[in-house]
């Protein structure tokens, strides 16, 4: 059983991963904005200081994700107990178990069917 808190820890991980991938498209768009700029002026200066703007701005961006993500945990915290080692283990067993079980089901139904299979041509070789 999943917790709160690993539900918020997975958010704030694909709050990063958003961040990274708009930061790379940011920065490629930008990229190509500034060569078509540089044809008609030279814009060093211009996109130094944005490129220090834009390099501020995404840092903010994962320094605010952080900063939910652990007032958030603290949030949780209160209403839910951390998962000790020992219970993450019995709940890591528990699915191995459940798992384990799927598959031998699955594979006792093959062997039914293939044993079916086996003893039906037997019977039509001997007839």
């Amino acid at each position: 059983m999943r917790t709160i808190k690993s539900y918020q820890e997975q958010v704030q991980d694909i709050v990063e991963v958003a961040i990274v991938a708009v930061e790379k498209q940011y920065k490629v768009l930008a990229e190509v904005i500034f060569s078509y700029a540089e044809k008609i002026a030279n814009v060093d200066a211009v996109k130094t200081k944005h490129n220090k703007l834009t390099d501020k701005s995404y840092s903010k961006a994962r320094e605010v994700n952080k900063l939910i993500g652990e007032k958030a945990g603290e949030v949780i915290l209160k209403f839910e107990k951390p998962q000790t080692k020992t219970a993450k283990v019995k709940a890591t067993a528990k699915k191995t178990v459940t798992t384990a079980k799927k598959k031998a089901t699955t594979v006792k139904t093959a062997a039914v069917k293939a044993s079916k299979k086996v003893v039906k041509e037997v019977e039509a070789a001997r007839a």
